[in-house]
């Protein structure tokens, strides 16, 4: 990764993928030669976090971290590094990237939401601001899936910020595409893919089309009735209604990395508030190291893996069940319920002592 061409490198691209540098030959690093990196926390690392990193590297190895080649600056893994400290240990296991100062902050960024311990909401804000100063091209959506915020909040920072003053008449989307600024541009994006794909995805045209899945899918329903892809209510002259897929299938949920702000939830239903499932959630939570790396955390992804994967399954039972039984499952299934309700309330309850710690 150099400096060439950057501004034509999309958020999403390769080039930002964070999985491909766990490929990186790993080596060990004297841990007084690294920088403490990019401090994307205001308040620094959390203690807490690096006394269960510490514990749990007593029974597993932790991954290395990542650094920057060019001042050996931390670009992810600063707890790991601090729970390093903490052992006493002298070297640490790093894999290196020869990457600019901008490029390593949106790596460290992409990292946290992959797979790090969230950062706060004015965390990210700040990070935004600096993403925005280095890529003030770059689109509010594509900025949006760097940091974790909304697009709301990065139009809104962005119009508070000399920095994030438009540069052009159009700004680079997530998937490389350079489009224009203009109000509106957007929803007609959408609806010229819809007419020219009518069973394409929600998904699919919100990312084609860079725009939200909720503008998706209002374009799409409008499309449908013939009416503009704006909001002014005219029905367009000479289109037809398009057959589009209904709404509500898997391909429409959208996910955020934890930490999002308060108009972003930590992962938002989608627009039929289809509700949340452990499949759908399953694949973030194993890659959060305090549950990976513990014997505690392993226990649950697999007893969880067990049974939550299929909570509707029961249905496919309820007439295959003997009459003669039914008194005596029926306790059973309500004891379940129980204490899965009961499982709810204490998960409940230790989510308001740590906002209350």
């Amino acid at each position: 990764m150099t400096a060439d061409g950057l501004n034509s490198v999309a958020p999403d691209d390769d080039e930002f993928d964070v999985r491909k540098f766990e490929e990186l030959p790993a080596r060990n690093v004297p841990i007084s030669a690294l920088s403490p990196g990019l401090f994307l926390r205001q308040s620094g690392t959390n203690a807490a976090h690096v006394q269960l990193l510490n514990e749990a590297s007593g029974s597993s190895e932790l991954p290395p971290i990542l650094v920057q080649q060019d001042g050996c600056r931390v670009i992810d893994g600063l707890h790991r590094l601090e729970a390093a400290k903490l052992r006493g240990d002298t070297i640490i296991r790093a894999r290196f990237l020869d990457c600019t100062d901008s490029e390593a902050l949106v790596l460290a960024m992409k990292a946290n939401s992959a797979h790090g311990l969230p950062l706060s909401n004015a965390d990210r804000v700040s990070g935004a601001k600096r993403v925005l100063t280095a890529h003030p091209d770059w689109s509010d959506r594509a900025i949006a899936s760097i940091t974790g915020l909304s697009a709301k909040t990065i139009k809104s920072l962005r119009s508070r910020s000399a920095a994030g003053a438009h540069l052009s008449t159009k700004r680079l989307g997530r998937d490389g595409r350079r489009r224009p600024i203009t109000a509106g541009e957007g929803r007609r994006r959408a609806a010229e893919y819809i007419m020219a794909h009518p069973d394409a995805p929600l998904r699919q045209v919100a990312l084609e089309a860079d725009v939200s899945l909720g503008t998706a899918h209002d374009v799409s329903a409008r499309v449908r009735r013939g009416a503009s892809p704006e909001r002014n209510g005219h029905r367009v002259s000479g289109t037809r209604p398009a057959a589009v897929r209904p709404a509500g299938s898997v391909a429409d949920v959208v996910t955020v990395s934890p930490g999002a702000n308060n108009d972003t939830p930590l992962w938002r239903k989608d627009i039929t508030d289809t509700p949340l499932t452990w499949a759908g959630v399953a694949p973030k939570v194993a890659t959060d190291p305090t549950v990976r790396y513990t014997e505690g955390g392993k226990e649950f992804l697999r007893w969880m893996a067990l049974h939550a994967s299929d909570p509707d399954g029961w249905r496919a039972f309820v007439n295959a069940i003997p009459a003669h039984w039914l008194s005596v499952l029926t306790p059973i299934a309500d004891s379940i319920g129980r204490e899965w309700s009961q499982f709810a309330e204490q998960l409940k309850q230790a989510g308001s002592d740590a906002l209350g710690a």
